[in-house]
């Protein structure tokens, strides 16, 4: 690159903020604080499946939601609802195997290449864990039958990654598992966090114009001051004015009609003195 850099800051360029067009004027900015809810509404929805089936105890240390990938992931799920991903680290899943069908936790196994067998139960995982996750987003809706696909030529938009760091009682160790949201989840969750749509309005449009609110403005005084001795008005000074006889009206500064005000029984009311026309 020649000439001169536009950028003269000194601010790295993994710390700013890149805007992405399709989520501006969206309830986007919702969707992690949502995610943490749920979370922090359910934080052993997760746990209890891995003790349940599993006899692992893990507990819910941190959860961090990432809108750039910050792994691969393993499994990739589609449902008619949206694309899931899901990934798990190593020593996770060593443990989980081993717990289940038995024998010594090995601390670090993080080096490939994955068996078939860990491949088999990591496919299991992540079927059982986003659907479980999935149905708490939802509010208890089903995502859909999920089905398994080859995520090596599936190209998809992930919006937000979901990591949840856990702590396991057994090892003392701290793991994580990814569970990604794609493009389409986003837009239904945004959806549902902006409330439902308003009621259609039916009939002539006209009608509905009519009962739309207005603001009247009387100007029941008035007077004629030079600008000097306005500018000389201090809190507490009094004015000599005499109202209207006859006040106007008026809607966004413009003459609608003219009115008279008197008074009954301690209360103003306005009378008009002319016809509305119309504008």
């Amino acid at each position: 690159m020649t000439g001169k850099s536009k950028v003269h800051h000194g601010v790295p360029a993994d710390s700013l903020i890149r805007l992405k067009p399709q989520k501006l004027g969206r309830h986007y900015h919702k969707i992690p604080q949502y995610i943490k809810e749920i979370s922090g509404k359910y934080p052993r929805i997760i746990s209890d499946y891995f003790l349940r089936h599993y006899r692992i105890n893990l507990e819910l240390d941190n959860l961090t939601i990432h809108e750039e990938l910050p792994r691969d992931l393993e499994c990739l799920f589609d449902s008619p609802l949206a694309k899931f991903g899901f990934a798990m680290d190593r020593a996770l899943l060593t443990e989980v195997i081993e717990c289940y069908y038995g024998g010594t936790v090995v601390a670090h196994r993080d080096t490939p290449p994955i068996s078939s067998s860990e491949q088999r139960m990591l496919d299991r995982l992540g079927l059982d864990v986003v659907d479980l996750f999935g149905r708490a987003l939802l509010m208890g809706e089903s995502v859909g039958r999920l089905q398994q696909i080859d995520p090596t030529y599936e190209e998809v938009q992930w919006e937000y990654v979901a990591e949840f760091s856990y702590v396991s009682h057994l090892t003392g160790e701290r793991s994580s598992l990814y569970l990604y949201l794609d493009n389409p989840l986003a837009d239904e969750l945004t959806r549902r966090l902006a409330g439902p749509p308003p009621p259609r309005l039916t009939g002539n449009p006209v009608e509905h114009i009519k009962h739309l609110p207005l603001r009247l403005d009387c100007v029941i005084a008035a007077a004629r001051m030079p600008l000097s001795q306005v500018l000389g008005l201090e809190p507490g000074d009094v004015l000599t004015i005499r109202p209207l006889e006859r006040v106007e009206v008026r809607v966004n500064q413009q003459k609608l009609f003219r009115g008279a005000i008197f008074e009954d029984d301690g209360t103003l009311f306005l009378s008009s003195l002319e016809s509305v026309k119309n504008p």
